[in-house]
């Protein structure tokens, strides 16, 4: 679930662009706003991408973009957060 958590967040980052899975999240931006160790999230990362609900690229630093597998993963744990409310 802190997976999930983590996913929100980069979903969070990158919503308000045109076409979210193309937004180069840094990980200093999840880094900012998740409050964990780089290690810890490197972790998390490894899990999302696992199950492809994320990307990563090694550029100067590392590229992380959401997948439509992961937008699509958000909007069903919303739904379901809604339907438990």
């Amino acid at each position: 679930m802190e997976s999930y958590q983590l996913l929100q967040t980069i979903y969070e980052i990158s919503k308000n662009d045109p076409n979210p899975e193309t937004y180069p999240c840094k990980p200093r931006e999840l880094i900012l706003r998740h409050m964990q160790g780089w290690t810890d999230i490197r972790e998390l990362l490894q899990d999302l991408e696992s199950e492809k609900l994320i990307t990563t690229v090694q550029q100067d630093t590392l590229v992380i973009k959401i997948t439509r597998e992961g937008i699509l993963k958000i909007a069903e744990l919303e739904s379901v957060r809604r339907k438990n409310n």
